[in-house]
């Protein structure tokens, strides 16, 4: 501090008071102007780090546990729990509707480790802590609290009396590093904490859009013909006031929550996507995008996660998603007015070197954990990897692992491996484990979308035959050390469509239900057709 900003009328005043009193006082005016001020310096330095003290308590391998919360602007305060980390509250949000029932979610950034304590408005009976394979211990302080540490950020999920209704998601991160400087003219801003209604937001290339923790976006991020964009931040867009349906394939009007035409370069990191009323982030015919460490929550059906549709060179890793319909679906289809029988089929470009890897997914009633399909309008979609997942529920009509060919593309190379799954729903109508079809559908170029009402038990099968030459393959498909931790699981199908169109050489290699290894399709409970070759058990 520059000492000429002082207010030298009250420190000169002191000194005369003091010098009157002390004839002997041998420091001057100065110094001791000085001496008062570096004292009062001491006091304040001790006063503020006792505070920050206060609110990070936890010392563990001489590390300083930092807490970062994280409050969304306008999001409703769960009625279900209470949540403190190391002794402080901090904001837990609801989502969900009477419809689709609630949830409660709670987001910070920590480094260290912390302690939770969580306090439910409900008896506690049962815990569990998902997904079960992160062992996280746990310890019932009384009939409605419950505390655990976390070592590490973590994206968990606490789950009471063996119910799947009012369950609390944990959304965690390490700290950001890399925040980009507001006053950059290529970066757009967001300041938490607010609520921004931007409508459609659309990004140009080479421009960051940062949403700061404690800010929201109501309505659409569009990012069109352009290339080297980011969305990132700790904020939050969310789509409760979006259109429910439609057909924008220009993106003019609010119909996804983060919407990307023919770009690349792209990246999108850290932010929590909420209240999709369709499809969440809808990449068509994009290249080199990569999806790091987001928090989808939704709850209305047909609120996709991430369809990647006619892409290339793709990445999602470390997120969290809950949906009501396909969190990651893969697919190849237009939304031009033209795009569907009995017009010409538009040929998308070919689907090519997909990663997806260490996320953790939450599916509710609609759709399939990881699919690919239904609709694959192109020449080929190959090297697919879905990696190191934990697949935590898969709640009703769909699969956790599918492939719908509906369309005339061969689907081949992709690889499924090191996969937990739990709270797979056997016994609801149409669930399955896993699901390889090549059928035609009500996603079918071909299809009419009349009044043919599908198979239930079998999402969105129609019971035509439709038009052989619009259907396609699947080939060499590797399910690689897949557990599935729950005993009562659901059967599994493949089902080909005639003999030109078949389904050929699937890999099973180490299949753990439960603690049983599997060993041929009966103890799979997997039903075959005769359009089917070389399925094998090692």
């Amino acid at each position: 501090m520059d000492y000429t900003d002082i207010d030298r009328d009250k420190p000169m005043s002191c000194y005369r008071r003091i010098c009157c009193i002390t004839k002997s006082n041998k420091f001057s005016m100065i110094s001791l102007v000085r001496f008062t001020y570096w004292i009062a310096l001491v006091l304040i330095s001790i006063m503020f780090h006792t505070s920050c003290k206060k609110k990070n308590p936890v010392i563990l391998d001489n590390e300083v546990a930092v807490v970062i919360p994280i409050k969304p602007h306008g999001i409703p305060q769960s009625t279900n729990y209470t949540v403190w980390v190391n002794d402080d509250t901090v904001f837990t949000g609801q989502a969900g509707n009477e419809s689709h029932k609630t949830y409660s979610f709670c987001t910070f950034d920590f480094s260290g480790s912390v302690t939770v304590r969580v306090n439910s408005e409900i008896s506690i009976r049962t815990i569990d802590i998902l997904p079960t394979s992160k062992e996280i211990s746990y310890t019932i302080l009384d009939s409605k609290t419950v505390e655990f540490t976390l070592q590490r950020p973590e994206m968990i999920t606490l789950k009471l009396n063996d119910s799947n209704n009012h369950t609390l998601h944990f959304l965690t991160s390490h700290p950001e590093t890399d925040r980009p400087d507001p006053e950059n003219t290529n970066v757009l801003y967001y300041a938490g904490p607010g609520e921004y209604d931007v409508g459609i937001l659309e990004l140009a290339s080479n421009q960051t859009l940062y949403i700061e923790a404690g800010a929201k976006l109501n309505g659409m991020v569009l990012i069109k013909d352009a290339q080297n964009v980011k969305v990132k931040g700790r904020g939050m867009i969310d789509g409760t006031y979006n259109e429910f349906i439609g057909n924008h394939p220009e993106g003019d009007a609010p119909w996804r929550l983060v919407y990307m035409v023919r770009s690349q370069n792209i990246v999108i990191e850290g932010i929590t996507l909420y209240n999709s009323r369709s499809w969440t982030i809808h990449p068509y015919s994009c290249n080199n995008l990569w999806i790091n460490n987001i928090r989808i929550l939704n709850w209305e059906y047909g609120s996709d996660g991430t369809d990647i549709s006619a892409c290339q060179e793709v990445k999602i890793t470390d997120s969290f998603y809950r949906t009501n319909d396909d969190p990651i679906a893969i697919k190849a289809l237009s939304f031009a007015e033209n795009a569907f029988y009995p017009n010409p089929m538009i040929q998308n470009m070919d689907v090519k070197n997909i990663l997806v890897e260490g996320c953790t997914i939450w599916n509710m009633s609609w759709g399939n954990v990881f699919e690919i399909g239904y609709e694959l309008r192109c020449n080929r979609v190959s090297d697919i990897t879905f990696r190191n997942c934990d697949a935590i529920r898969q709640g009703g009509r769909g699969a956790v692992f599918s492939i719908h060919n509906a369309d005339v593309a061969t689907v081949e190379n992709v690889l499924y491996e090191d996969i937990r799954v739990e709270n797979a729903e056997a016994g609801m109508i149409g669930c399955k484990l896993f699901d390889l079809a090549i059928f035609y559908s009500l996603f079918s170029y071909d299809s009419d979308w009349g009044d043919i009402k599908p198979n239930e038990h079998w999402d969105n099968l129609l019971p035509e035959r439709g038009i052989p030459i619009y259907r396609g393959k699947i080939s060499n498909i590797i399910y690689r050390n897949i557990q599935v931790m729950d005993g009562n699981f659901p059967y599994s199908i493949f089902h080909g469509y005639d003999q030109f169109h078949t389904i050929e050489s699937v890999l099973f290699e180490n299949i753990t239900i439960g603690s049983t290894q599997i060993e041929n399709k009966d103890e799979l409970k997997l039903e075959i057709n005769e359009y089917v070759e070389n399925v094998q058990f090692n």
